[in-house]
């Protein structure tokens, strides 16, 4: 129609969308959008600031002195635990490979836990072998492993490194002359971090040096919300999990008669708790021997059989 204006509709939207991921197409930088937006981005800075502060304490501190404590006042409980971990830890990670190569080959778990099981020994045999080989030669024979410069890099890993670098830029003790005790704390976190390659808390890290927003494009500031509003629902959680460990709070705790008696009383349910699920495993593993031998004698028995057949044939 002519002299009629054409209705432009309202694209912008305060909150985040459905997806989280995604945001509405900002393309007025408007003062009072980029303040809502600069709020957000302060408040999240600081939650995920009080929340990771709480964890590093947690981590670095009260959970490093209980581990002294408990190992002192129950050593041989402390030793059992430790162990039955590592041996829960060693086939869970072998329970997994099984069944991910049964899958990947289409065989049956019991066949695939049989030539895993050899694989598995042979390389045992090798290392054993290799490294008498190593201790048999003089110091200046002995082999060195050669880094390979040709491979290719992931994509994530660079990403991760790049993160790593600038909070190492701006929080490293050898690079400010001044350090305080907070930002010694994150600087701790990213090494863990990087350790783990979380590659969304280093990222977070980052943009917790950053307060100035101002020079910051809307866009750039929505996509750096997305990143820390996950880490810290991520971090929220692990603090969840943290509540309800012994350690929490013992740099404040009173070390009596009950305190001892109730961590006895936790360790052993922990124990107990602990070797269940290792003689489930276990159950499990012998369930696929007993399988797997079953199938071999089978067909063992098969290509007697044939070989037999073919001879009486000739």
């Amino acid at each position: 129609m002519k002299g009629k204006k054409p209705i432009i509709s309202p694209f912008y939207r305060q909150t985040l969308n459905k997806n989280k991921d995604s945001f509405s197409l900002v393309a007025i930088d408007d003062k009072k959008i980029r303040q809502n937006w600069q709020i957000r981005y302060l408040y999240l800075q600081k939650e995920l600031e009080n929340v990771q502060s709480k964890l590093q304490k947690f981590l670095s501190v009260e959970k490093p002195q209980y581990t002294i404590w408990l190992e002192s006042t129950f050593p041989k409980e402390t030793a059992e635990l430790k162990d039955i971990e590592l041996r829960i830890n060693d086939l869970k990670q072998f329970i997994f490979e099984v069944e991910l190569d049964s899958l990947l080959h289409n065989r049956s778990v019991a066949i695939s836990y049989h030539f895993l099981l050899q694989k598995k020994n042979k390389k045992l045999s090798n290392i054993i072998s290799h490294v008498a080989c190593a201790d048999s030669l003089p110091n200046n024979e002995k082999t060195e492993e050669i880094p390979d410069n040709n491979r290719k890099r992931n994509p994530r890993e660079s990403k991760i490194k790049a993160a790593f670098r600038t909070i190492a830029r701006l929080l490293h003790p050898d690079a400010n002359n001044s350090v305080s005790p907070e930002k010694m704390e994150r600087w701790y976190a990213a090494q863990m971090a990087y350790k783990a390659k979380d590659l969304e808390l280093l990222e977070s890290l980052c943009y917790l040096e950053e307060k100035q927003t101002e020079a910051l494009p809307i866009a750039l500031i929505q996509k750096r919300i997305v990143v820390l509003d996950k880490t810290l629902q991520k971090k929220k959680k692990e603090l969840e999990g943290c509540l309800g460990h012994p350690a929490w709070g013992f740099s404040q705790c009173q070390i009596d008669r009950q305190y001892v008696r109730k961590i006895k009383i936790w360790i052993n349910e922990k124990i107990k708790e602990k070797k269940k699920e290792l003689n489930k495993l276990n159950d499990k593993m012998r369930g696929w021997k007993l399988e797997a031998n079953r199938v071999l004698f089978k067909n063992k028995t098969k290509k007697k059989r044939s070989k037999k057949k073919l001879t009486k044939k000739k």
